[in-house]
């Protein structure tokens, strides 16, 4: 690529996908690194109206205020508006459970959604290329998000464009060098901790000896993988018309005219998605189905859904029940009262995520027990030697009534494993002696 038309190439790759309509009003999101700032010296080339949109998520101290001290002094050099956002992304992936990264993720989109809303922009756009996109498309496939992952970072997705997927990253650093443009290096970036960079820094070095054109090849299936997936969908479309109807505060799904589709269950997953349900509960679903099982009932966060004689019945779940749950050792998930997975390993490592505990399985009687908290209930909180009473333990964190109310605990016996999304209990931490551990998950 020459680099001193990779602004030409960006108005041509804008017009191909349709991307920015004639007099539209763009917002950029930049970070400081050296894929944004490239993205920003490149519309500043155009006739494009822009601002830029730059998050701190306080995450590494002054390394992260420097980085938004530099947007904000590039934004000057440019004379183009500037907006920024200082979040509590640890407070809020806290209180949301969920990674540091997802909250990153929602903050921010959360965030330009109301800027584009507030100053009529029509889209907004982040700096993802050709080598992120191939990232995003293995990571997807590790974690198994099916056949919309097969088409990695699409140029357009509602609001979000994606306008850099015409370079590489290697086009990126060539630019930059040529223009001799300043940035900022995230220190997190060379850490292999993350899915991404362990990608990044060990897998696709070996990808590129064994194949060099590699990433021509794959954004090419990704193309083909979109328009498959644009076909399936319409397929999908047609026969939930078809096949699923709405009574009142019921979602019926016709279990005759389901049975009679080849490849049912994957139809049924497409069905009830939207409620929730994963994967495998479809394939549990299926199963009743055939088994004739009238009655049974399925969890996901949100509904219920009761296999009746003549149809599947999807209703919201209006009270979650606080009744015992008994978890069996052979089983690895359960979806009601909440989603808890578990599996046992013999080779383990220390992961600080409040939604998943690690504990010796040793030390654990079998079967455990899932309950609401109450009144006396004490545990001794890992790091602490001493018990501690639970309702001091919420007061400790601040908990309103109604997050005390949906607290579910993990016991062993009439111990206390784990406040669930909290602290395990000191007594069943992992030490040297462990020799098998229990790893448990919470969404």
């Amino acid at each position: 690529m020459y680099f001193c038309s990779m602004h030409q190439l960006l108005i041509n790759y804008i017009q191909e996908q349709k991307l920015i309509a004639q007099g539209d009003k763009v917002l950029l999101a930049v970070s400081g690194g050296i894929d944004s700032v490239v993205m920003c010296h490149l519309f500043a080339q155009t006739t494009i109206a822009f601002a830029i949109a730059h998050c701190n998520f306080n995450l590494r101290g002054v390394e992260s205020d420097g980085d938004e001290q530099f947007v904000k002094e590039l934004a000057g050099q440019l004379q183009v508006p500037f907006f920024s956002k200082n979040c509590d992304t640890k407070g809020y992936a806290k209180e949301k459970k969920i990674s540091i990264q997802m909250a990153a993720r929602d903050l921010r989109f959360t965030w330009f959604e109301e800027l584009c809303e507030k100053y009529e922009f029509a889209v907004y756009a982040t700096a993802h290329h050709i080598d992120d996109a191939i990232e995003t498309y293995f990571i997807n496939q590790l974690r198994g998000t099916g056949i919309a992952g097969l088409h990695g970072l699409l140029p357009k997705n509602n609001k979000l464009i994606h306008p850099l997927l015409f370079a590489t990253r290697e086009d990126i650093v060539g630019y930059v060098e040529q223009n001799k443009l300043s940035f900022r290096e995230d220190s997190s970036n060379k850490t292999i901790k993350y899915l991404r960079n362990g990608l990044r820094h060990r897998i696709m070095p070996v990808i590129e000896d064994l194949q060099a054109q590699y990433r021509s090849v794959l954004i090419q299936n990704m193309e083909r993988f979109s328009a498959a997936e644009s076909i399936y969908l319409q397929k999908i479309e047609e026969e939930r018309h078809r096949i699923c109807k709405t009574d009142g505060a019921f979602h019926l799904i016709s279990i005759t005219d389901l049975m009679a589709l080849a490849n049912a269950t994957t139809y049924l997953f497409e069905f009830i998605k939207p409620y929730g349900f994963h994967f495998s509960q479809a394939q549990e679903i299926f199963e009743s189905i055939e088994k004739g099982q009238s009655g049974a009932q399925f969890y996901s966060s949100t509904h219920l859904l009761l296999r009746d004689r003549e149809n599947l019945i999807i209703q919201v779940i209006l009270e979650k029940s606080a009744e015992n749950v008994v978890l069996d050792s052979e089983r690895g998930a359960i979806y009601h009262p909440l989603y808890l997975s578990w599996e046992t390993l013999s080779k383990f490592t220390i992961e600080k995520e409040e939604n998943i505990a690690l504990l010796d399985f040793d030390k654990l009687q079998w079967p455990l027990t899932l309950r609401k908290w109450k009144q006396g209930d004490f545990f001794f909180p890992l790091g602490m030697k001493g018990k501690k009473l639970l309702s001091d333990f919420f007061i400790d964190l601040k908990m309103n009534q109604f997050e005390k109310e949906n607290t579910w605990l993990l016991l062993s016996g009439t111990d206390i494993v784990w406040l669930i999304g909290y602290r395990i209990d000191h007594r069943f931490r992992i030490s040297k002696e462990t020799k098998k551990a229990l790893r448990m998950e919470s969404t």
